[in-house]
């Protein structure tokens, strides 16, 4: 073999690592992993069973057109996938015209990547430790690298995994809103477990006093707190561990976590929405009025944000009012 063939081989080689180290791939792992992580904490039922609806703050004619919708829907992806499997099977009578024997044992059909098989995953945290392992070897630079480490092992109950994760997170930005989450939860989860082996509790207890400084959970959630108000990503996070520790305190940890003061450095609307979509997703309980309200406030802040938009029956109603209230003053003058 030629140098110059070798050379180009193994810049070959080594071109899969500069495509794993790319801000791209980052992005497209982390999402992947999110959603791994989405479905086993959330798995989705099966085909036969409707998806659950929230019908508390639906007439009953938007129920059955929600419910019409969604047949279509299922009915349309039927005959999606009916015709995806006509087509696997007619792939699959031309390729055993055109190859021998031999090729179709050792190729074969590759398999079709199909959304309703990648979404019913038996071990979705496995799925997910696939995308991490090129991450920490590549961008162990990045903080949400280990950051998400985190949330797969705290799954897992892999508490020494879990230690490292935060150990590196915290010699990146000791600081960082998420890290402050897996702390306390990292924290709560080894306080819950008292049947750990010995030498694993006295590493776990060492190496947590270098963080938490002796302080209890509560305290070191309020410290954090207070060193960052004016940042509305830390004051989400607080909040939500307010909460996480103290179910009796939604109401101030709401009120902490919906702030749009003049105070408030990062009012923008990528923020915002993570604030909106912690009052949706159980961080806070069950919080719908509070959700409406800070939707509101927030759509008086960020008139042309659609996330904010208020639903299309407000705005026929508000329309509504506001013809009645013009006919009123055109009767008036009238008169």
């Amino acid at each position: 073999m030629r140098k110059m063939t070798l050379r180009a081989y193994v810049d070959l080689l080594r071109l899969e690592d500069v495509l794993r180290r790319h801000a791209f791939y980052f992005k497209a792992a982390r999402s992947a992993i999110e959603i791994y992580l989405k479905l086993y904490d959330n798995p989705l039922t099966n085909e036969s069973k409707q998806q659950e609806i929230n019908s508390e703050n639906l007439s009953a004619k938007e129920l059955k057109k929600i419910l019409s919708k969604q047949r279509r829907a299922q009915k349309k992806a039927k005959l999606e996938e009916e015709r995806k499997h006509a087509e696997r099977e007619r792939q699959q009578k031309n390729q055993k015209k055109k190859r021998d024997e031999e090729e179709e044992e050792t190729s074969g059909l590759k398999e079709e990547l199909i959304p309703e098989k990648l979404e019913k995953i038996e071990n979705p945290l496995e799925e997910a430790i696939k995308f991490l392992i090129p991450l920490k070897n590549l961008v162990a630079d990045n903080i949400d690298t280990h950051l998400l480490a985190f949330e797969i092992y705290f799954r897992k109950g892999k508490f020494l995994l879990m230690l490292q994760s935060v150990k590196r997170a915290f010699a990146i930005n000791s600081n960082n809103p998420w890290l402050h989450e897996c702390l306390i939860k990292f924290s709560k989860s080894v306080s819950n477990h008292s049947n750990l082996p010995d030498i694993v509790s006295k590493v776990l207890s060492q190496e947590m006093q270098k963080i938490f400084f002796n302080k209890d959970l509560e305290s070191f959630n309020e410290d954090f707190l207070k060193h960052n108000a004016s940042s509305l990503q830390h004051l989400l996070s607080g909040a939500k561990m307010m909460y996480f520790l103290d179910k009796s305190r939604q109401e101030k940890a709401i009120a902490i976590a919906t702030r749009l003061d003049e105070t408030i450095k990062d009012k923008n609307v990528k923020t915002l929405i993570k604030v909106s979509e912690a009052l949706l997703d159980g961080s806070f309980g069950s919080c719908n009025s509070q959700y409406e309200e800070y939707r509101m406030a927030c759509h008086n802040l960020l008139p042309f944000t659609a996330v904010f938009l208020p639903a299309v029956n407000e705005v026929g109603s508000h329309t509504a009012t506001l013809n009645h209230t013009a006919n009123y003053d055109v009767l008036a003058n009238e008169i």
